[in-house]
């Protein structure tokens, strides 16, 4: 309805739910897509993601209130004409912007979650970052055994808003990454094996199933769809640290501020007094968006279309995938 996204809120405890929520609003703008209404409900898929007894949850809700579309023109079309932001991209305009960032130095955290990611990383002293396969956008060197491309920044990126005396030279000290195959990506995450991994795309069974939570994305993949940094979902906090340190990276395009001019990055008391400047440390080892995206074009292609900046009046809603594909996925999840 603006400029800034409004949505649905849920209690942070109860991650199952959440998910539940997500893919309900989900739905309804995949609806709008597939130009499935809400005459045409039938049309939509059954999922068995959240068990038997919700197999018809998203035909159920087309039925009820029919596609995005459909409840705009019912609710708002005649006070707030659809236009560019509130309709669905296409592909050929930005989908990078940072969300508000709120009242960053209001009501202070007292710091890390005892037994949480965040501390175990503090304590250990060092990020173990894993790099799904996908093709040059993360990849190792086999002869130097060196990482490199976006995804790796990102690691990098983490471990700067970590450790306050991170350098360029003391990164790698910093920062451990690993090559993680799809298959094991949800026990690495769940059994802790690796605190984060890197270019995992955003869908529903990767966010139900595997029980993962997601970054804003950092890559629209034509062949693969949106890719982000996923984290173990149980960890509220390390979840919340990923996902703004992400958005502090498109923060700062935005706002033209790089590594040079970094201490424009706001302070916060989200974190715990130790992370206070943590968006600042990240862009000073990393630059904002453009910077790192800039650093791995010759991997990446020349930057255009939904990797772009989302300008003012760029399309922002995004269909995420999964739920044309979500039948017959075994799953265990009961309310």
């Amino acid at each position: 309805m603006s400029n800034h996204p409004l949505a649905m809120v849920t209690r942070d405890d109860d991650p199952s739910w959440s998910d539940f929520v997500t893919w309900v609003l989900q739905a309804l703008i995949i609806a709008e897509k597939h130009n499935i209404t809400q005459q045409t409900a039938s049309e939509m898929p059954a999922t068995d993601v959240f068990g038997e007894k919700f197999k018809n949850m998203f035909i159920n809700a087309i039925r009820a209130v029919g596609n995005y579309g459909e409840i705009y023109t019912r609710h708002l079309e005649d006070i707030i004409p659809r236009q560019d932001t509130n309709v669905i991209n296409d592909g050929t305009s930005g989908l990078i912007f940072s969300h508000p960032f709120g009242n960053l130095l209001g009501s202070a955290s007292s710091g890390h979650v005892e037994g949480g990611i965040l501390e175990k990383i503090f304590q250990r002293g060092y990020l173990k970052c894993g790099i799904l396969d996908q093709n040059t956008l993360g990849r190792f060197d086999t002869e130097k055994h060196t990482p490199s491309g976006l995804g790796v920044d990102y690691c990098y990126a983490l471990s700067a808003g970590i450790f306050r005396d991170y350098t360029e030279e003391t990164k790698n000290n910093y920062t451990k990454i690993f090559p993680i195959v799809s298959t094991s990506m949800s026990s690495s995450l769940n059994q802790h094996e690796m605190d984060v991994i890197n270019l995992v795309e955003v869908n529903l069974i990767n966010d139900v199933s595997k029980k993962m939570s997601f970054s804003q994305p950092i890559f629209y993949n034509s062949q693969e769809g949106p890719l982000a940094l996923a984290t173990y979902q149980d960890d509220v906090q390390w979840a919340y640290f990923v996902y703004w340190a992400v958005s502090a990276t498109f923060y700062a395009e935005e706002r033209n501020i790089t590594k040079e001019s970094s201490n424009e990055m706001p302070l916060l008391n989200l974190f715990g007094p130790h992370h206070k400047p943590m968006m600042r440390n990240i862009i000073k080892a990393v630059g904002n968006y453009g910077d790192i995206y800039d650093r791995n074009t010759d991997d990446l292609g020349p930057r255009a279309g939904i990797n772009m900046l989302s300008i003012k009046n760029s399309s922002r809603l995004h269909a995420f995938p999964g739920i044309f594909d979500s039948l017959n996925i075994v799953n265990d999840f009961a309310f």
